[in-house]
């Protein structure tokens, strides 16, 4: 039991350490890695095979953190769909950074494989929407089309980093894939509306 939790507290540390390097948008390596977690260099292959293991893991742990964070932060915005757009604004910024966007562009799967993990939290907004009668104007058919088109969305992902990585601004970068998906088939004025009030909820708080 004791060798255990041992074993878990170093998964651990060497998982939070690669965490605070991609955030910090340092390059990962194995060497960064376990200075960081203040382990020997070998430590590291005792608990993963290779960096694409932890760096797959790392980021997935990270979206949760954001999923969380996010379904608290956004929990008093209404109508619920706009939560949605807000959601895609920060996730399409949250891992811009040139050494994490660069190995997320070399492995497209993993990144949508986590997104996939992460849906809860906005399907839960979708069926408040779908009871909110304050917002007649969202039904079971725009659920439905957001179903269908968010597998678009995560293959747009990694065209969504090249972009970043080229120069392109979040906002227009967001703005494109919005515009080329309308997420829940919403009327375009109010289409564009929520794609406005996510930029400008954006830039008012998640850049003060």
């Amino acid at each position: 039991m004791v060798h255990i939790k041992k074993t878990e507290k170093t998964k651990a540390k060497l998982l939070n350490a690669v965490q605070s390097l991609i955030s910090k948008g340092e390059k990962v390596s194995v060497s960064a890695i376990t200075k960081r977690a203040k382990l020997a260099y070998g430590t590291f292959y005792r608990y993963f095979k290779d960096l694409d293991e932890i760096y797959y893991q790392a980021i997935e742990a990270l979206l949760v953190q954001l999923s969380l964070k996010l379904e608290q932060d956004l929990a008093t915005i209404n109508p619920a769909p706009l939560r949605i757009y807000l959601t895609w604004y920060v996730v399409i910024d949250f891992f811009k950074e040139r050494n994490t966007a660069t190995w997320l562009l070399e492995h497209p799967g993993k990144i949508n494989k986590a997104f996939f993990n992460t849906q809860p939290v906005s399907e839960a907004w979708i069926q408040e929407a779908i009871g909110d009668s304050k917002d007649p104007g969202f039904t079971k058919k725009n659920a439905v089309h957001y179903m269908k088109v968010r597998p678009y969305i995560f293959w747009m992902y990694p065209h969504c980093l090249s972009e970043l990585l080229e120069g392109k601004k979040t906002v227009d970068v967001f703005t494109g894939v919005m515009n080329a998906s309308n997420i829940f088939n919403f009327p375009h004025e109010t289409h564009q509306l929520y794609i406005r009030k996510s930029i400008k909820y954006f830039e008012k708080n998640l850049l003060a």
